[in-house]
């Protein structure tokens, strides 16, 4: 009879310590469960300065120009990596500091990340075996303007997370 208590407050402890990471190139936010079972709470947002920026506003130089040997015209030279593409992997590897530092903190015990497509590799890559060995599973879907109750009703669908306990 005292068991049934104590094994319900560790999984309810448990829970607790649950963090669910919405991310796309541009925008994260941590959600956590809440401690009634009800839903998600959130619990940090962060966004890119340079997700909406335009290239030219990027960049801070023309590109480069060629000359063609055969006559006198020039070529302009295509940059080796696209602006958009470097600012999205700052993003990715601030994102993913800010989990390595929360796990040397112990603030969550296991994540669950719900990520964009093209994503997942860039921000796995990014995170630390310690917190690496934290993620409990990765969904590939673009969940960041969903209201958090329909990202705990996923998280339900896909057995991730309890039902919503019955109000008393």
């Amino acid at each position: 009879m005292s068991q049934e208590p104590r094994v319900a407050r560790a999984r309810r402890r448990s829970l607790d310590r649950i963090w669910v990471v919405v991310a796309d190139g541009g925008q994260a936010r941590v959600l956590g469960v809440t401690g009634d079972r009800r839903g998600l709470t959130l619990l940090r947002e962060m966004t890119s300065v340079d997700a909406h920026r335009r290239t030219h506003d990027l960049v801070s130089d023309r590109p480069g120009r060629s000359h063609e040997s055969a006559s006198p015209t020039r070529h302009a030279i295509a940059p080796r990596q696209d602006a958009h593409e470097q600012a999205r992997e700052r993003f990715v590897s601030q994102l993913a500091l800010m989990l390595i530092e929360d796990n040397r903190a112990r603030q969550f015990d296991e994540l669950i990340l719900i990520v964009a497509p093209g994503l997942t590799g860039p921000l796995r890559d990014a995170l630390d075996e310690p917190t690496r060995a934290r993620v409990r599973e990765t969904l590939v879907k673009d969940l960041t303007k969903v209201p958090l109750n329909d990202i705990h009703d996923r998280l339900v669908e896909a057995g991730l997370l309890p039902p919503r306990a019955d109000t008393p």
